[in-house]
């Protein structure tokens, strides 16, 4: 069983829309897909990023006919805020969350694990976002945005992941259609990578790199 957990460099960079695209990127590359929201945080009424996933993921995997937010996202909270604080007094039940990504290896070959926020978000007092990659057994994609700022954001959550000795893949979640990104950003990245990889461009791609880490 092989499952990725998707992070990023803040919040709304577009883990929900990059792991809808990883769905159909893996589905092409013959695997049979399932998602995954431990935690979600905002959940009023519904738990909106998880009922994405779910009906992403029902589309390409038959055998998720009969999933349910609930199977998917087993831990729900109504403030918008990191688990820690969205919790109260709340403790985090964690073999509730081992017990469900059990029970979706069943009815996939790969598991897309979607953090709640980025990989410091606090969880409990000794638990953040990053140990789930430990908890999960789970690879690693971080997803960076296109925004000013984007190279000091993405630079210093590579570095946490590299203390933490964790491989990891990278992408670009590109936005701007203005050519800012181009202009201001990307000069960097191309002299610091060997590759620059996006979301809507280069997903194959970046499905592959995590297979192959």
């Amino acid at each position: 069983m092989i499952k990725i957990l998707i992070t990023a460099t803040n919040t709304d960079i577009g883990k929900t829309y990059t792991t809808m695209a990883l769905i159909d990127a893996f589905t092409r590359l013959n695997y049979r897909v399932g998602v995954m929201k431990p935690i979600e945080t905002g959940a009023k009424s519904i738990p909106e990023d998880a009922t994405l996933l779910l009906t992403q993921a029902k589309k390409y995997n038959q055998d998720f006919q009969d999933i349910t937010t609930s199977d998917i996202c087993p831990i729900q909270f109504a403030l918008p805020a990191a688990p820690y604080v969205a919790k109260k007094k709340q403790k985090i039940d964690f073999q509730k969350l081992k017990i469900a990504a059990n029970k979706l290896s069943h009815h996939c070959d790969l598991l897309l694990i979607e953090s709640a926020g980025g990989l410091m978000t606090p969880i409990e007092d000794d638990f953040i976002m990053i140990d789930f990659a430990d908890f999960f057994d789970a690879k690693i994609l971080l997803i960076t945005d296109d925004q000013l700022g984007c190279i000091n954001n993405t630079l210093l959550n590579m570095r946490l992941l590299k203390q933490y000795h964790k491989k990891f893949v990278w992408c670009v979640n590109q936005k701007s259609t203005d050519g800012s990104f181009e202009a201001v950003s990307l000069p960097y990245f191309q002299r610091e990578f060997d590759s620059v990889l996006t979301v809507d461009s280069d997903i194959i791609t970046i499905a592959k790199n995590l297979l192959s880490l």
